[in-house]
């Protein structure tokens, strides 16, 4: 009997040593990293040279005041690169403005750590849905004087 209480304690004390090694020793600064990218065309915003886009960009889970780069690559136009820091929470929301982006139908999104895209790569991503169009001014003089 007391040997089987013996090797039971030696088990279970075993098992928690186990438990507390694995929770305590991970990286403490390991965070689940949630990103979201979505788009707006503003239509009739250059109507000679196609409609502007707005991509936004929401990454949650980063280190807080912490600067991050935001790299934007649309499939028909140039890529584009916006910077910004964190706040408190760790929360990286940016916009960046792609002209004539109504010719791009997919904006890939890559955040990488620092002031550049020569950073830690943090998260990747692109807009999921169709954008969404706004118009950016009325289209015909009776639309102004209706308003």
């Amino acid at each position: 009997m007391t040997l089987t209480l013996t090797l039971t304690l030696i088990l279970g004390s075993t098992i928690i040593v186990v438990l507390l090694v694995t929770c305590y020793t991970g990286n403490p600064f390991a965070q689940a990293i949630e990103m979201d990218v979505k788009c707006t065309v503003y239509e009739h915003s250059d109507d000679i040279n196609g409609n502007n886009v707005d991509v936004r960009i929401l990454v949650m889970g980063l280190q807080p005041n912490n600067k991050y780069t935001a790299k934007v690559m649309p499939d028909h136009n140039p890529p584009t690169t916006v910077t910004t820091k964190t706040d408190y929470d760790g929360i990286f929301w940016v916009i960046a403005k792609i002209p004539n982006g109504e010719k791009s139908i997919l904006f890939n999104v890559d955040v990488y750590e620092g002031n550049s895209t020569n950073g830690q790569l943090v998260s990747s991503g692109d807009d999921d849905a169709p954008c969404y169009g706004i118009a950016s001014r009325p289209t015909s003089a009776s639309d102004t004087l209706s308003r």
